[in-house]
């Protein structure tokens, strides 16, 4: 009896290609050039030209003519965000997110992991004179910082979690060992409510978005920043506020808040 020839499956080299380069430049926060793109992706500059120039004119990536350097725009956060999974989290969010901002009278924004940053997509603004508040589409880095990055890297599953933690030790300057204490605090905690480690630049508290399989798919946060000052005991309320809201948005989506 013959043997069943196994099957080849055809490839696709130009969108392997231009996967390749969209995929070096979402690794990176600043620019690459040419040549340093080509490094990234394994191609000679001549490779990787043509379709450099293909995705610069579909709006995938713009070049910078002073430095000659490729960034990602924002074309790919806008598809992604009309995908389902997307979508519904928004859907969940925003109505949530109204209602806090509204009882707490400061904003308050939703942010998802970006490869190894986090990005603002979505953000409400209160009834308020003055405030604090974020761009939404605005990407930064995992670092301790950011009371968001701690949230959305301490809820991982195993795996990704470490990693995580890498990238912030890293960024840092700590330990690995350092970083996976600070993460472990946040869980502890059911999110961010100190801002007392030294690390955190703007002062906020943050909870997790849980889905079904137990990571954070997003971080709700709230910068307890106003033109007055904030209370001990009007802190606590805003907490307790957020904690809720987290809760209602996980449970619309299918999953739970870890304590």
């Amino acid at each position: 009896m013959k043997k069943a020839k196994k099957t080849v499956q055809p490839g696709a080299p130009a969108l392997e290609k231009g996967l390749d380069l969209l995929e070096a430049l979402a690794a990176e926060s600043g620019g690459l050039n040419q040549k340093q793109l080509a490094e990234r992706v394994g191609r000679s500059v001549g490779e990787i030209f043509r379709m450099l120039v293909a995705l610069e004119q579909r709006g995938y990536v713009s070049r910078d003519p002073a430095t000659g350097e490729y960034t990602l725009t924002l074309k790919l956060f806008r598809i992604a965000s009309q995908f389902p999974p997307t979508e519904r989290l928004l859907q969940a969010a925003l109505p949530v997110m109204e209602q806090l901002a509204s009882r707490v009278k400061l904003s308050c924004h939703l942010t998802v992991l970006h490869g190894e940053q986090f990005m603002v997509i979505a953000r409400i603004e209160p009834e308020w004179l003055m405030g604090w508040s974020v761009k939404v589409g605005a990407v930064f880095p995992l670092t301790q910082q950011y009371a968001s990055a701690k949230v959305l890297a301490a809820y991982q599953l195993e795996g990704r979690r470490n990693e995580l933690a890498d990238v912030i030790a890293a960024h840092d300057r700590v330990s690995l060992k350092k970083a996976l204490a600070a993460l472990d605090r946040v869980s502890a905690e059911g999110g961010n409510f100190s801002n007392d480690d030294g690390y955190t630049r703007i002062l906020a508290y943050s909870c997790p978005i849980i889905e079904a399989s137990g990571r954070a798919v997003a971080a709700l946060t709230v910068p307890l920043v106003r033109e007055d000052r904030i209370a001990t005991a009007e802190a606590a309320g805003i907490a307790n506020e957020l904690r809720n809201a987290a809760r209602n948005v996980s449970e619309t989506i299918g999953g739970t808040v870890r304590g």
